[in-house]
């Protein structure tokens, strides 16, 4: 009986060793030794059971380590999954938290070929490609104040930022893209200033070129009233150039030509998937008259000296009509733009389109648009337009044909055929007819 008294000690006190603390391992080890000096256990045996303590503690130290690993990989895992989807990381810095990056790429393939009116056609293959790369700085943790900037390829051009390929493999500079500061008092208010992102709504690029960024200012303004009914108003003042034409007792006078822009306009859910957005615009520019622009395409009306005949103040309209579905044909939409300047003559300008298919966000995703334009010679200031339709001149018409397709998330096929010609061609022995076909292969990140 009092053997096994002191052997149930011992195995209690084995136990407290392997899964209490550490520290009474030792005591196991005195313990041992008595009994043996009581002859309860021999030598060999106490031996045994020594070399059985140590394999038991050293598997559940095995376990221990194992749990606490795996716990530490599924919290990081965790944290670094939270930390992506809010696009902030507690092992930075807090200011590299407040900057947002963004990036495209495209490559393109173009062809083109044009019709003259003596006679001769001529055709042009190009390969080409666009990057660009910008950031979004939260200056203030509650996000009121921003600022914006970007890189891009392509040269001045307000409206290209693609760079074709040749010239022996040159390697060409990076240009600023835009560079803005944002004060954003309220969510339906912001005040911007700098070289920004074009804030007017447009439905189409018949007065505006995507890639233009207007330098200036503005206070887009966007208010929710409920589910169904929405206002917005866009006021900017934009400096389209300044012209310094003369000295005057050594000093040089400095003419801005300058566009202010107000935009009202409404968005309409209806009922259902129903939805109606449209916004008239008032467009007065100042200094236009009679001065020169450096990216003009040459098709305004001019003096003797080269000058603009007209400034070019103008009102316009834009708007779209949709309706969204359930299932795989998720929309359809027509969609308009109208400009008249003035001009005294050939001075509007309109574009009717339509549009259908799904959002472009994964693999099989596709969307169809067409639309035709009628541009007059004077409806606008002629380095504004889509330069792709007749090389971004004026007194132009005709189609438009698009088709997106997704090959995967964040990537897209884009087809792009135009066939457009002259409207008025006084004097010449056609319209002179250009086709234009643009296939591109988009990356976003």
């Amino acid at each position: 009986m009092k053997k096994i008294t002191l052997f149930l000690c011992l195995m209690a006190a084995l136990f407290l060793s392997a899964n209490v603390v550490p520290s009474h391992a030792a005591e196991v080890d005195v313990l041992i030794n008595k009994l043996v000096e009581k002859g309860i256990l021999s030598r060999q045996e106490a031996e045994l059971l020594l070399k059985d303590m140590q394999k038991e503690g050293a598997r559940q130290d095995m376990e221990v380590k194992e749990t606490a690993e795996k716990v530490a990989k599924e919290t990081a895992e965790k944290t670094v999954k939270k930390e992506a989807a809010s696009g902030k990381f507690a092992s930075v810095p807090k200011w590299v938290n407040r900057i947002h990056f963004k990036g495209d790429f495209r490559l393109r393939y173009q062809g083109q070929n044009q019709e003259y009116s003596d006679g001769v056609t001529t055709t042009r293959n190009r390969g080409r490609y666009r990057w660009r790369f910008g950031a979004i700085a939260d200056v203030t943790e509650d996000k009121k104040w921003q600022i914006g900037f970007g890189l891009c390829s392509g040269s001045g051009d307000p409206r290209s930022t693609n760079q074709s390929f040749g010239n022996s493999f040159e390697t060409p500079d990076a240009r600023i893209d835009y560079a803005y500061a944002q004060y954003q008092p309220w969510e339906f208010l912001k005040v911007i200033g700098g070289q920004m992102k074009n804030p007017l709504y447009k439905v189409k690029d018949l007065v505006w070129d995507s890639d233009i960024r207007p330098q200036g200012g503005a206070i887009p303004f966007n208010y929710k009233i409920n589910d169904q009914f929405g206002v917005f108003v866009n006021p900017a003042l934009f400096v389209l150039s300044e012209f310094r034409p003369k000295d005057v007792e050594g000093h040089k006078n400095s003419d801005t030509a300058t566009m202010f822009v107000l935009q009202p306009g409404i968005t309409v859910k209806p009922f259902g998937g129903m939805w109606v957005k449209m916004a008239g615009s008032w467009y007065y520019n100042s200094d236009v008259k009679g001065n020169h622009f450096e990216y003009s395409s040459g098709t305004n009306s001019t003096n003797a000296d080269g000058g603009l005949l007209y400034n070019y103040s103008s009102l316009g309209f834009n708007g779209e009509l949709g309706y969204k579905f359930e299932g795989y044909f998720q929309k359809a939409a027509v969609f308009g733009q109208y400009i008249n300047s003035d001009a005294d003559s050939n001075n509007s300008g309109y574009l009717v389109g339509v549009k259908f298919g799904r959002s472009i966000k994964a693999l099989g995703d596709w969307e169809f648009k067409y639309n035709y334009r009628y541009l007059e010679k004077d409806a606008v200031l002629d380095f504004l337009p889509d330069s792709d339709f007749y090389d971004g001149k004026t007194n132009a018409k005709g189609h438009e044909f698009e088709f997106k397709l997704g090959l995967a998330k964040k990537v897209w096929l884009h087809l792009d055929y135009y066939h457009s010609k002259l409207i008025d061609y006084a004097g010449l022995n056609n319209d002179e007819p250009q086709n234009v076909i643009q296939v591109d292969f988009n990356f976003k990140f």
